[in-house]
C-alpha cells in the first residue's frame, strides 16, 4: 500500500517528506547574513544567523471499504488487489488535496499552500519559535486580467510567478493546475512552424517561466498553484497500513479492507508558493462563440 500511496500522489515525490515519530520540531534557518571584509590579519567578525523551529503533528487520513463474501468468490479478477489499488488512490488524492488546501490542525490534517497563502492575520495558535508569520495574501496570490494573451499574457504570468521566492529551495518549481487550465495555456503558445504544423512550445513546463507542471482535477478551472514545494515538510508518521477482516460483519457475509496513514506538513518557507487565478479560458470561450 505504501507503494500505491507514492504513486498515486501527484505531489508526494515533490514535498519534503520527512519521518518523524511523535510531536515533532524541524529547524528552519533565518534569513542569511552578509558576511563582513576586514584585514587578513584580523579578527572575524560575528555573524547574526538565527533559527526558528516548526512544530509539526500527526493526523490520520484513510477510511474502509466493505465488500460482500460472494463477491469476493465470484469476481473474475484479482478484486482484493484492485481494493487495495482504491484505498491507495483514495489516501493519495486526499494528501494531495491536504497539501494545497488542507485546513489545518483545526480539522485534524495538514495545513495546506493555499490557506497559508490566503490567511490575512496570524493564527492564535502560530508557534511562538516559528518563523515570523507574514501578510501573503496580496502578495502571493494574484488574478490576471482576462483580456491578456500571447505574449502579454506570458509576460503577466511570469510578473506574477516571480513573486514565489526560492532563497531557501533547491531550486526546481512545480506548477500545479488542472487538465482545463493546462490545455489554456497551450493554446496561448499556439503557433504555426515552417512546415505548415501547428506547434505549441508548453507540453509539461512552462514556458520562460519554467518548472514541472502536474494536473491535479481538484483544482478550480484557470487556478495555478506553484514554487518550490520542497520547502513544504510533509511529516510522515507511523507507514501506511493495509488489513482486512472477515469478522467485523461477519453476519453480513462481509470482508472488510481497510487502509491508514498518517501525516501532518504545513509550507516552511510560506513566501515561496504563489496561487494565480488566469481569466484565460473565459476570452477564448467568447473567441469561440465569436
Amino acid at each position: 500500500i505504501c507503494e500505491n500511496i507514492e504513486g498515486y500522489s501527484k505531489l508526494y515525490k515533490y514535498v519534503y517528506v520527512r519521518p518523524v515519530k511523535g510531536t515533532s520540531r524541524t529547524n528552519v534557518m533565518g534569513s542569511l547574513p552578509e558576511a563582513v571584509w576586514t584585514e587578513m590579519c584580523a579578527n572575524l567578525n560575528e555573524l547574526d544567523l538565527g533559527f526558528y523551529q516548526t512544530e509539526v503533528d500527526g493526523y490520520k487520513v484513510g477510511g474502509y471499504i466493505p465488500v460482500c463474501n460472494v463477491t469476493l468468490e465470484d469476481s473474475d479478477i484479482a478484486l482484493a488487489v484492485e481494493i487495495i489499488t482504491s484505498i491507495g488512490q483514495a489516501i493519495g488524492l486526499a494528501l494531495d488535496k491536504a497539501i494545497l488546501y488542507g485546513v489545518g490542525k483545526s480539522k485534524k490534517m495538514p495545513l495546506g499552500v493555499v490557506t497559508r497563502l490566503a490567511q490575512t492575520s496570524q493564527p492564535a495558535d502560530y508557534s511562538a519559535n516559528d518563523r515570523p508569520w507574514v501578510d501573503l495574501h496580496t502578495s502571493n496570490i494574484k488574478t490576471l486580467s482576462a483580456e491578456l494573451d500571447g505574449v502579454t499574457f506570458y509576460k503577466a504570468l511570469l510578473a506574477a510567478a516571480v513573486n514565489a521566492k526560492n532563497n531557501y529551495s533547491s531550486g526546481t518549481k512545480v506548477w500545479c493546475m488542472n487538465e482545463v487550465t493546462h490545455a489554456a495555456l497551450k493554446a496561448e503558445m499556439l503557433q504555426i512552424n515552417a512546415a505548415g504544423a501547428v506547434v505549441t512550445s508548453i507540453d509539461n513546463s512552462l514556458p520562460v517561466i519554467g518548472g514541472t507542471i502536474v494536473e491535479l482535477n481538484f483544482i478550480p478551472d484557470n487556478v495555478i498553484i506553484g514554487g518550490y514545494f520542497d520547502l513544504y515538510l510533509l511529516a510522515e508518521r507511523a507507514g501506511t497500513k493495509l488489513s482486512q477482516s472477515e469478522h467485523y460483519r461477519f453476519l453480513a457475509d462481509q470482508t472488510i479492507f481497510k487502509g491508514s496513514a498518517r501525516y501532518d506538513g504545513k509550507p516552511v518557507i510560506a513566501e515561496a508558493f504563489v496561487a494565480i487565478r488566469s481569466r484565460s479560458e473565459e476570452r477564448f470561450s467568447r473567441n469561440a462563440e465569436t
